[in-house]
């Protein structure tokens, strides 16, 4: 997270333009500090690192959907999910889109949850339904698409699937995905719907530059994804965040 740190500064110190921090999901599960503090210590990190958003995947429903509610009021970016509903209610738990504007241009950021997810959830009260991908993306597009330039998908269904969804929804101008652990060296496009992603655990991070014209139409992408090795310098204040956690939340000794 350190060195993600000190790459996404660079980029935003660099960069004339927009710039946008994006997470496909399945972000808050993985290293002991992260399974110690059920996600916060992630949450935490990526509001220091001023994430825009960021999707639901599987793995962040681990503690069940309680403890991912908490968490997104935690964050000081949305969690997004259009197809996550409440059994109960049938209403959803989380927004199904931020609408954000820099630099005079609109974008539209809609989330979407694999249906397998519901497999993942371990504990929690609330009980969930995943609702189909391309019908709760549809059902929410046309509403995105009236008060944005740019419409972006941050997509947890994996690439054949967010092939499949470009194909059914035109409208959509970029889907960044995971779960497929797919190193994309090259954006793919579909009609003209540009479609990333960047790995897996968090080893990489991607980096897109996308022209748009005065009307805020998608000209082109050029990608490149940063492997995070420890060439990369970490980020201090990061660094710092860290190391407070692993004081607080030291690593169990193995019994003998």
């Amino acid at each position: 997270m350190a060195r993600r740190a000190t790459i996404i500064k660079a980029t935003r110190s660099e960069s004339a333009d927009p710039v946008l921090v994006l997470d496909a999901g399945s972000a808050l599960y993985g290293r002991p500090l992260a399974m110690q503090t059920e996600g916060r210590i992630i949450v935490e990190a990526m509001n220091a690192l001023g994430y825009d958003a960021m999707a639901v995947g599987a793995k962040d429903l681990h503690w069940g959907a309680d403890v991912l509610v908490q968490r997104a009021g935690e964050a000081d970016f949305p969690i997004l999910s259009c197809n996550i509903v409440s059994s109960d209610e049938g209403s959803l738990i989380l927004p199904p889109y931020a609408i954000l504007e820099r630099a005079g241009l609109v974008f539209g950021i809609l989330g979407v949850t694999e249906p397998e997810a519901r497999d993942a959830v371990r504990t929690g009260r609330e009980k969930i339904e995943i609702l189909d991908p391309v019908d709760s993306v549809g059902k929410y597009l046309s509403e995105v698409e009236g008060q944005s330039d740019v419409v972006v998908l941050l997509s947890h269904l994996g690439l054949e699937e967010d092939l499949g969804l470009a194909l059914a929804l035109p409208e959509v101008d970029i889907i960044v995905g995971g779960r497929s652990k797919v190193l994309m060296r090259e954006p793919e496009l579909v009609g003209d719907t540009i479609i990333v992603q960047a790995g897996y655990s968090g080893e990489w991070i991607g980096r897109v530059q996308v022209g748009f014209d005065q009307q805020g139409r998608v000209l082109g992408a050029e990608s490149e994804f940063i492997t995070l090795s420890p060439d990369v310098g970490d980020d201090a204040e990061l660094k710092a965040l860290v190391d407070e956690y692993k004081r607080l939340y030291p690593t169990p000794t193995p019994q003998s």
